[in-house]
């Protein structure tokens, strides 16, 4: 199982939030996987994803001790991410 992620290198600033976007990439039957946004954000406030094609998606927020963010999705599916939080 193999998921990957990239993370764009130009946040948005909103008031004293950033925006954080990016991809991720599902191969080998991965359902996910997590990011960690931690040298970004302090935490993580509200997250989102979509798939690029027909399948599920989910995310997760772990912001009690890091900024990171679990994608759980359908096997195989690629798509786009989104973070909101606190800059770090």
């Amino acid at each position: 199982m193999a998921f990957t992620s990239t993370t764009d290198t130009r946040p948005s600033t909103m008031g004293n939030l950033m925006m954080v976007t990016g991809t991720f990439t599902n191969t080998a039957g991965s359902t996910g996987g997590d990011i960690d946004l931690a040298s970004i954000l302090s935490n993580v406030v509200a997250a989102g994803a979509n798939g690029d094609a027909a399948g599920a998606t989910d995310t997760e927020v772990d912001g009690t001790a890091t900024a990171t963010l679990t994608l759980v999705t359908a096997a195989d599916l690629d798509g786009k991410w989104w973070a909101l939080g606190p800059r770090n």
